[in-house]
């Protein structure tokens, strides 16, 4: 058998075909890279303008930065004595925003009405009815009242009342921005 000792001529090292395929092979690598570069380069852009627009959309068409609250009310009562019921109210703030807050100056109210027993047929004010209890929930803690995004609390209120009684109880968060949010339950104590 025999084994060829020198490489076949059109790959000889003395010839000039292999030192002009490396300078094409280097040509089209350094094309490549500079293509490669300015995609990077435009792609770049692109991510800055989409993250642009997002921001411009989070920030002034969503409002994520303004203040966003929700207020519930409910009610259960409890046996307390034969003529009387324990009547708890849980007020519970939730802030649905992006950003925290502390109630305006208002602060966050419950008034508690009592509804009269025999009223005549049609509409009816609950606000015009005589409050029986009313109370600042800010006020009960000695430092600040934060709502911080995503926190909801529940706040109770007892009050011992009697049987056969109802009342409208009225929750009124001032969100210090001249605007404040509200939630009205009525309740039957049997």
């Amino acid at each position: 058998m025999n084994i060829p000792t020198e490489p076949p001529p059109e790959i000889s090292p003395n010839s000039g075909e292999k030192h002009f395929h490396l300078r094409a092979f280097h040509m089209d690598l350094q094309k490549a890279r500079d293509w490669a570069d300015l995609l990077l380069k435009i792609l770049s852009i692109l991510a800055i303008m989409v993250a642009g627009v997002w921001a411009y959309y989070q920030h002034w068409v969503t409002d994520t930065a303004e203040t966003n609250a929700q207020v519930t009310v409910s009610t259960e009562y409890l046996d307390y004595e034969d003529d009387s019921r324990l009547l708890l109210i849980h007020v519970k703030p939730k802030n649905i925003g992006k950003v925290a807050f502390e109630p305006g100056k208002q602060g966050f109210i419950v008034s508690v009405r009592r509804i009269p027993d025999k009223h005549p047929q049609g509409p009816m004010e609950l606000d015009t009815f005589p409050e029986i209890y009313k109370t600042d929930i800010v006020k009960r803690f000695s430092d600040e009242y934060d709502l911080e995004p995503g926190v909801e609390y529940d706040e109770i209120v007892a009050l011992v009342v009697p049987k056969h009684s109802m009342y409208a109880i009225k929750a009124t968060l001032d969100l210090g921005d001249g605007t404040e949010v509200d939630h009205t339950a009525v309740a039957r104590i049997e």
